[in-house]
C-alpha cells in the first residue's frame, strides 16, 4: 500500500486560504475602498485555487482512479458539481460589491460563505479519509509521484506561485523543504525568487528565516 498522500498538501493550502478569507471577511470595513479591494484580491486568489483544484481532481486524480476502480470517483465528482455552483455564486457576489452594501447584505454574504466553508471542509475531509485510501491501495508510490509531477508540470507559473504561497505556511518545515528544494533545483532563479517573496508575506519572520537557512 502506498504511503503517498496526494491530497495532503493542496488541501492544507486550501484550508489556509479559506480560513484567512473567512477571518478577513468578518472584519473588513466595506466602506473602506482599500479594505474592500484587499478582500476582493484575497477572494480572487482563493477562487483561483479552488477552480484549479477541482479541475485537477476531476481531470487527473479522480479520472485515473475511476479507470482503475470503476465507480470510485462518483461521490467526489457529484460533490464537486454542487460545491462549484455555490462557489461561483459567491465569487460573482464578491466581484459585484461596491462598498455601498447594507450591514444585512454583508452579514448574509458572511453566513453564505461560512456555510460553503463548512461544506467544503467536510468534502475534503472525506477525500482524505476515503478517496486517499483508495488511491494508496490501488496505485504505487511511483505512480502517485508521477501523477503529482504531471499536475505540477501543467500548472501555469502564476497558479503554482499561489499554491506555494498558501501551502508552505500551512505545513511542517520538513515538508516545505522537500517541496521547495525540488522547485529550486528545477526552476529559473527569478521564479524561485518570486516564490520566496510571496512566502515572506505569509510566514512569520522566525519561520521564514529558519526555512531560508536550511534552503541555502
Amino acid at each position: 500500500m502506498s504511503s503517498i498522500r496526494s491530497f495532503a498538501a493542496p488541501h492544507k493550502g486550501l484550508r489556509h486560504i479559506i480560513s484567512k478569507f473567512a477571518i478577513r471577511l468578518g472584519h473588513t470595513d466595506f466602506g473602506s475602498p482599500a479594505q474592500l479591494a484587499a478582500l476582493k484580491q484575497l477572494g480572487l486568489e482563493m477562487f483561483t485555487l479552488l477552480d484549479d483544484h477541482v479541475h485537477t481532481e476531476n481531470e487527473h486524480t479522480l479520472k485515473q482512479l475511476e479507470e482503475r476502480v470503476p465507480g470510485a470517483s462518483g461521490h467526489d465528482v457529484a460533490d464537486h458539481e454542487k460545491l462549484e455552483t455555490v462557489q461561483h455564486s459567491l465569487a460573482q457576489k464578491l466581484s459585484r460589491f461596491t462598498g455601498q452594501e447594507t450591514s444585512e447584505e454583508i452579514h448574509q454574504f458572511y453566513l453564505a460563505f461560512s456555510l460553503f466553508q463548512s461544506q467544503y471542509l467536510e468534502h475534503i475531509y472525506e477525500e482524505e479519509t476515503v478517496t486517499e485510501v483508495l488511491l494508496q491501495q490501488n496505485f504505487s508510490d511511483e505512480e502517485l509521484t508521477g501523477q503529482r509531477n504531471q499536475i505540477m508540470q501543467r500548472l501555469a507559473f502564476p497558479t503554482l506561485l499561489l499554491w506555494l504561497k498558501y501551502i508552505v505556511p500551512a505545513q511542517r518545515e520538513e515538508e516545505s523543504l522537500g517541496m521547495l528544494s525540488g522547485f529550486k533545483a528545477n526552476a529559473p532563479q527569478d521564479a524561485f525568487g518570486q516564490v520566496l517573496a510571496a512566502l515572506k508575506t505569509e510566514l512569520e519572520d522566525e519561520r521564514y528565516d529558519s526555512l531560508m537557512s536550511k534552503l541555502a
